[in-house]
């Protein structure tokens, strides 16, 4: 019986994520990824393209499932300093739920995906609340807790504490 072609997919993308956490991205081969995702390494071609590809579907991935978490947050806040506490909290677990997945999208040079970016406009306008989601305040409080949410999980950090730190830079 022949696979859904969505289903192979994610069955290859699923083995190159596992690889990519395993190993350093720059060295993990289309051979690795065929064979953990028991295909051939044309039909990796054939659905990721090239190297790009691979990593750029990974990434894109990641970024889908991080957004998700955020967004089940953010529906249930009302103010800015709220919509503040539901991203941060939402990442903050979203990291230490799926540590594997944060350092690939860090250690992949995903924090500078496009579709990393967008999630970041969303979440800019998300706080904006009738101010532009282009003020700087708002930028750098998003910026931070992207760049910074990995570090503070793994030194223990509270998400309050940055929540409470973040809030701060909101235009008044």
């Amino acid at each position: 019986m022949r696979l859904d072609p969505e289903i192979r997919r994610g069955l290859i993308l699923d083995a190159a994520e596992q690889l990519l956490a395993e190993r350093d991205p720059l060295l993990v081969t289309f051979d690795q990824v065929a064979e953990a995702a028991g295909v051939s390494r044309a039909l990796v071609h054939t659905y990721l393209g090239d190297r790009r590809g691979l990593l750029d579907a990974v990434q894109v991935r990641i970024v889908g499932r991080m957004d998700t978490w955020v967004g089940h947050s953010l529906r249930r806040a009302t103010t800015p300093a709220g919509r503040v506490r539901a991203i941060t909290g939402a990442l903050f677990a979203f990291v230490e739920a799926d540590r594997d997945a944060w350092g690939v999208l860090v250690a992949s040079g995903g924090l500078d995906h496009p579709a990393l970016h967008g999630v970041r406009g969303r979440w800019c306008a998300a706080l904006a609340d009738g101010t532009s989601p282009t003020d700087i305040g708002i930028q750098a409080a998003v910026v931070a807790l992207i760049g910074g949410v990995g570090g503070w999980v793994n030194r223990g950090a509270e998400p309050d504490q940055v929540s409470d730190t973040l809030v701060r830079l909101l235009p008044t």
